[in-house]
C-alpha cells in the first residue's frame, strides 16, 4: 500500500466528492474531538458505572421496542435498562405508553416476563392494586382501611416519554430532554429511502459479551481493526478509505466501499482483477463474472446498476437511493448505544446495554432487519449473519435467540470480535494503560466519548 501524508488520507477518504456540501452523502465538515488519550477507568470503575446511571441513561432516549411488537390494546412488552425496567403497552386509545415497571403502593415489580397481553389494565399480584392501560389507579384494594392524607399521594403508574420514529419505540426519563426526532438529527432525514417503519426484525440473537459496553461501542465505531481481525472480507470492503462524517448530538456516520477491494489486499500483476468475492458479489445480482471485461474499480458500478434493475423487474421502488448506498455500508451511531448499517436490502443494528451490575460485561443484541419477502429474492449483505434459508417472510415476530459468546452463534464477524473485546478488557485494567491514543480512523470514537463526558458533566 502507497505511503500516504495525513492530509493526502483525509482526501482519499470522500466516497464522492463530486456532491455538494448539503447533498445527501457528502463530506460535512470536521469536529476537532481531540486524539485522546481516554481515560480507562471508565470502562471498568464502578463509580463510572454510578455516573451513567444518574446522568446518561435517565437523560437519553433508550429504544425499547418495535411498534409492530404490541399491535393491539393491552399488547406490552418489558424493557430494561442499567437498573430501571419499563412496561410499554398500547391503551384503548391506540397510543403507545412507557410505564416504569412498579407499582407505586411498595414498589413491587408489575410484570415480570417479557411480553404478553392484558387488555384489561395490570395488578400487582403483591396487593391486587390496579391500573388501567391508561396507567391510572382504578383500584385501591381495601381502600377504606387507609388513611385519607396516605392516599392524597399520587396512586398512578409513573410515566416515561415516549416518541416513535419509522416504527422504533423510544423511552426518555427525562421530561426536559429534546424531542427524539432533535436528538436524530440528519438521519431523520437520510433513512428517508430505507422505509424502515415497512421492515421487520428477521433474526435477533443476544448475548452477554465480557466487557464494557463503551468498548463494544468503540470497537464498532472503527474499521481501523478490520485487516487485523476480519481479513476475510478484505477482497469486498475498503476498510482504508472510510469516510467519516460527525454531527451534533453525538451522532456519527462512516461510509464504506463494498464491492471494492481494500487497499491492504495484494495488488500488481499477481492480483486477480476480480478475486472470488468480487465474483460472488456479482452473481448475487445476476452478473456473469466470467464475461466481464471491466476492471476491479468497475464492479461496484456495475452491480450497482444491475440492483436497479432487479429492483424495477421486482417492482421496488430504488429511485430515493444514491449509486453508493445501493452498495455501501452506511453505518450510523446513534448516542449512546445504537449503530445502524444501512443498506436496501436490510439493515444490521447493533444495541449495547449496559449489564445492571457489573461494568466488565454488557448485553449485546444483533439484530437484522428487512423488508418482508416470500421468495427471498433480495438477500441482506453476507456479514449481518443471516443463515441460509431463513423465514423472511415477516410473518411471525422474531423471538430473542440467547446464545452463549463462548459456543458462538452470533455470525463470524460478531463471534470474532466477542474474544477480542473480552481481551480488551482485560488489558484496559492493567496498570501499564494509560488510555486510547486515536488515529483519524477512529473519530467517531473521540465524538462518542467527548459527548459522553458532556453528559457526565466533564465537558461544557
Amino acid at each position: 500500500m502507497t505511503e500516504l501524508t495525513l492530509d493526502q488520507y483525509q482526501r482519499d477518504c470522500v466516497i464522492d466528492p463530486a456532491l455538494k456540501e448539503g447533498e445527501h452523502g457528502a463530506k460535512v465538515d470536521n469536529v476537532d474531538n481531540g486524539c485522546g488519550p481516554i481515560s480507562p477507568e471508565r470502562y471498568y470503575a464502578e463509580e463510572w458505572a454510578e455516573l451513567e446511571r444518574t446522568r446518561l441513561w435517565n437523560r437519553v432516549w433508550n429504544w425499547a421496542c418495535r411498534e409492530e411488537d404490541i399491535p393491539e390494546p393491552g399488547d406490552y412488552v418489558t424493557f430494561e435498562i442499567a437498573r430501571e425496567s419499563f412496561i410499554i403497552t398500547r391503551g384503548d386509545d391506540m397510543r403507545i405508553r412507557a410505564f416504569y415497571n412498579v407499582c407505586p403502593h411498595r414498589g413491587n415489580r408489575l410484570v415480570t416476563d417479557e411480553d404478553g397481553a392484558r387488555p384489561a389494565g395490570f395488578a400487582c399480584r403483591f396487593h391486587n392494586w390496579r391500573f388501567a392501560l391508561s396507567g391510572e389507579n382504578i383500584e385501591i384494594k381495601d381502600r377504606e382501611t387507609f388513611r385519607e392524607e396516605a392516599l392524597c399521594r399520587n396512586a398512578d403508574l409513573r410515566q416515561a416519554r415516549c416518541e416513535t420514529w419509522e416504527g422504533f419505540v423510544f423511552i426518555n426519563m427525562d421530561k426536559g430532554a429534546p424531542p427524539l426526532r432533535e436528538h436524530l438529527g440528519p438521519l431523520v432525514e437520510h433513512a428517508k429511502p430505507y422505509r424502515l417503519a415497512d421492515m421487520r426484525i428477521m433474526r435477533r440473537v443476544q448475548a452477554v459479551w465480557e466487557s464494557n459496553w463503551k468498548i463494544g461501542v468503540d470497537g464498532f465505531n472503527e474499521a481501523y481493526h478490520v485487516h487485523s481481525i476480519h481479513p476475510q472480507i478484505l477482497p469486498i470492503f475498503n476498510d482504508y478509505h472510510a469516510q467519516i462524517d460527525l454531527f451534533p448530538n453525538g451522532m456519527s456516520r462512516m461510509t464504506t466501499k463494498f464491492a471494492y477491494q481494500s487497499p491492504r489486499t495484494p495488488s500488481g500483476e499477481d492480483a486477480p482483477s476480480l478475486n472470488p468475492g468480487l465474483r460472488m458479489l456479482m452473481e448475487e445480482v445476476g452478473l456473469d463474472p466470467d464475461s466481464f471485461n471491466g476492471s476491479m474499480e468497475e464492479v461496484r458500478p456495475a452491480i450497482q446498476a444491475a440492483k436497479r434493475k432487479r429492483a424495477e423487474r421486482l417492482g421496488i421502488d430504488y429511485s430515493g437511493f444514491t449509486d453508493n448506498q445501493l452498495t455501501d455500508d452506511w453505518n450510523y451511531d446513534i448516542f449512546p448505544n445504537i449503530q445502524m448499517g444501512m443498506h436496501p436490502e436490510g439493515v444490521s443494528m447493533l444495541y449495547f446495554r449496559p449489564h445492571k451490575s457489573d461494568p466488565r460485561k454488557f448485553i449485546l443484541d444483533v439484530i437484522t432487519m428487512m423488508h418482508p419477502q416470500e421468495k427471498g429474492e433480495i438477500k441482506p449483505p453476507a456479514y449481518m449473519g443471516l443463515p441460509e434459508g431463513w423465514d423472511v417472510s415477516g410473518r411471525h415476530p422474531a423471538e430473542i435467540e440467547r446464545i452463549d459468546w463462548k459456543k458462538g452463534g452470533l455470525g463470524e464477524l460478531f463471534d470474532q470480535d466477542a474474544s477480542l473485546f473480552a481481551d480488551v478488557q482485560l488489558g484496559m485494567e492493567s496498570e501499564s494503560y494509560e488510555g486510547a491514543i486515536l488515529s483519524e480512523q477512529e473519530q467517531r470514537i473521540a465524538h462518542f466519548h467527548a459527548e459522553l463526558e458532556r453528559y457526565l458533566g466533564m465537558r461544557s
